[in-house]
C-alpha cells in the first residue's frame, strides 16, 4: 500500500477507536463508580527510505529520509478522580475509595467491579446488580442465610452482617496495572494480559469502605464532549487526506 494511504488509514482507525472510548464515557455518565477513560495515541515507527535525486543532499549525510508511518491507539488513561459519594442509606451499598475491586463470580468466571450496589438474591447470597455472586476474602460466595435483605449491612471494614451475626468478609482484589483490566459489560472487568493477576485479600493500605453510600460516575461530560468533537474533526481531515492520496495515485497511474 502507498505510504500516504497507509498513514491516512492508520489515523482513521485510531481516531475511530478514540471516538468509541469517549462515546463509552458519555454513555456511562450515570453509571455507578464508572471510571472515565481518555484515549492515548502514539506514532508508529518511522520508515527510512532512500531520498530521491530531487532532494538536496547535505554533505556527509546518508542519502535517505525518515518518514512517519502513521498513528495508533496505544491504550487509555483510566481515572476515578471525577467520582463523588452519594449517600443511599441502604445497608448492602458500599463505596470503595482507593485502590482495589470487589470480586464477583459470573457464569464466565471471575470478574471485578468498583460498583458496590449489592443486594440479596432468592437463595440468600450477596449479589451484584447483575446477579453475580459477591465473593469473600477466601474467594467464596457470601451467604446471609434466611436473613431479610433489610437486615443485612456491610461495615466499614468490609464485614457482612446478617442482623447481629457476621457472615463473611468482602474480598478486595488489587492489580499491578488496573488499566490493563478488560471491560466485560455489566460494570465489571476481567483479568487482561497487561493487568497482572488478581491479588485477593482484605482492604489494601490506604483504601476505605463507606457503608450506605455509592460512588457516582467519574465521567466529565464537558471533557468527553470536547474530546469527541476534536476526534470527529480529525476524522474528517483524515478522510480528506485519504482522498487526496488516492487521487494522487490515480494521476500518477494515468501519467505512467
Amino acid at each position: 500500500m502507498d505510504l500516504g494511504l497507509s498513514i491516512a488509514a492508520s489515523a482513521l482507525n485510531a481516531t475511530e477507536q478514540g471516538v468509541s472510548i469517549y462515546a463509552n464515557d458519555l454513555s456511562n455518565a450515570n453509571t455507578t463508580a464508572f471510571a472515565q477513560a481518555t484515549p492515548l495515541f502514539a506514532g508508529l515507527p518511522a520508515a527510512t527510505q532512500t531520498a530521491s535525486s530531487a532532494v538536496p543532499q547535505v554533505a556527509g549525510a546518508a542519502p535517505s529520509i525518515s518518514l512517519g508511518t502513521g498513528v495508533q491507539l496505544v491504550g487509555s488513561d483510566v481515572t476515578d478522580a471525577g467520582q463523588s459519594l452519594e449517600t443511599t442509606g441502604i445497608g448492602t451499598d458500599v463505596a470503595l475509595q482507593g485502590q482495589g475491586y470487589f470480586v464477583l463470580r459470573t457464569a464466565a468466571g471471575s470478574a471485578y467491579t468498583r460498583d458496590g450496589s449489592f443486594g440479596v438474591d432468592a437463595q440468600g447470597n450477596l449479589v451484584s446488580q447483575s446477579g453475580a455472586l459477591v465473593l469473600s476474602q477466601q474467594g467464596q460466595p457470601i451467604s446471609v442465610g434466611s436473613a431479610s435483605s433489610g437486615s443485612v449491612r456491610i461495615t466499614s471494614t468490609g464485614e457482612v452482617m446478617a442482623g447481629a451475626k457476621s457472615v463473611g468478609q468482602l474480598g478486595i482484589a488489587v492489580f499491578a496495572n488496573p488499566s490493563g483490566l478488560l471491560p466485560i459489560g455489566q460494570n465489571a472487568f476481567a483479568v487482561g494480559p497487561n493487568s497482572g493477576p488478581a491479588q485477593l485479600g482484605g482492604l489494601p493500605t490506604g483504601t476505605t469502605l463507606i457503608p450506605g453510600a455509592l460512588a457516582t460516575s467519574g465521567t466529565d461530560v464537558a471533557a468527553s464532549l470536547t474530546g469527541l468533537i476534536t476526534l470527529e474533526r480529525s476524522f474528517q481531515l483524515d478522510t480528506k487526506v485519504l482522498g487526496q492520496a488516492s487521487q494522487m495515485l490515480s494521476w500518477a497511474a494515468s501519467m505512467g
